[in-house]
């Protein structure tokens, strides 16, 4: 069975299909049905000016040039034989429009590995309405088809923008369809599936509060209590991925004491000591590792004086041996 971190890429990879099929095929599914009615009554619907900027955008992209129907059914025949191969792998393939009324119902149930990947589409989503909006797609178009021409080369480039952003768009539309209300139900069923210990839920429930933290500030304001409890929280199952060797907390905890997240105030000592267990962590695998534990880390800008330099380095050493030494090199593997 592939990892949920695979499963995520085919899910993304696997829009490109879909965005190719009959609109009004997916607006007849079963599951679709059910989606659009949350959606109009959590108030989801998208408002006259995001729908302008999705006109244009739909109206761009049926302009440009586009990759063959060969290759489009290819991936078709790939995607099928995946799912047939890996039939878990639906839940992270289909869209979550059409895997969501299935993923509730089990997480309802009490499977919590169907908690897990809900939680983590759903959370994803959010990310995903704020930043693949039609309006931020359109800037993305502008900047791609800058200076493109007509020539064969440039038209191939379209070809794949206009592939690319059909599936962002597609993808956007999905998760907007569930409606608001659900997609913010994300970081409770991560949570119920981490106390469950489900596989990855505790780490991707930190994920999610990082992302969650950076939303509405009114809302964080009035429901500051409860942010507060799951930060508690999300720290807690943090250390416990660093005492675990997963690689993942490093990155977590890079970005949190970089200052991008709020689950720990901004420190660029232990910013650069946790890059330094990741360099060293990432260096058994390209080879660089004995140069790195000899050198030390890169002492790049000003920030650091000297002597926190050397600090943040002994930090780094000690992080990686007591944390990652005995780790696999490679994910999942020896």
């Amino acid at each position: 069975m592939m990892t949920a971190a695979a499963l995520t890429c085919l899910g993304l990879a696997a829009g490109a299909w879909w965005v190719a099929r009959d609109a009004s095929q997916r607006a007849a599914a079963p599951a679709s049905a059910p989606i659009a009615l949350a959606a109009s009554a959590t108030g989801a619907s998208p408002t006259p000016r995001a729908q302008d900027a999705a006109t244009r955008l739909r109206q761009r992209l049926s302009a440009l040039p586009k990759e063959s129907q060969a290759m489009l059914a290819e991936f078709e025949r790939r995607h099928a034989e995946m799912m047939q191969r890996d039939p878990s792998s639906r839940r992270w393939m289909l869209p979550i429009d059409r895997i969501y009324p299935e993923l509730l119902a089990a997480a309802q149930q009490g499977d919590l590995d169907a908690a897990a990947v809900l939680g983590q589409r759903l959370s994803g989503c959010l990310s995903t309405l704020r930043e693949q909006s039609p309006a931020k797609l359109l800037e993305k178009l502008d900047i791609a088809l800058a200076g493109e021409g007509s020539d064969a080369d440039s038209l191939a480039r379209q070809a794949n923008v206009q592939r690319q952003l059909a599936q962002d768009l597609e993808q956007h539309d999905a998760c907007a369809r569930v409606g608001r209300a659900g997609l913010e139900e994300g970081i409770s069923w991560l949570e119920r599936a981490g106390r469950g210990d489900a596989k990855g839920a505790r780490l991707a429930y930190v994920s999610a509060w990082t992302q969650q933290s950076g939303g509405d500030r009114e809302a964080l304001i009035a429901d500051i209590e409860r942010i507060a409890a799951r930060r508690t929280l999300a720290r807690e199952w943090l250390e416990q991925g660093r005492a675990a060797g997963e690689e993942r907390a490093l990155d977590l905890y890079i970005d949190a004491y970089a200052g991008q997240n709020g689950l720990y105030a901004r420190d660029p000592l232990q910013e650069q000591a946790y890059r330094y267990a990741r360099d060293l962590l990432r260096g058994r695998r390209s080879g660089e590792f004995d140069a790195l534990w000899a050198d030390g880390p890169r002492r790049q800008g000003t920030e650091l004086t000297s002597a926190q330099w050397d600090a943040a380095e002994a930090q780094g050493r000690s992080l990686f041996k007591d944390h990652y030494g005995a780790s696999p090199v490679w994910p999942n593997g020896p």
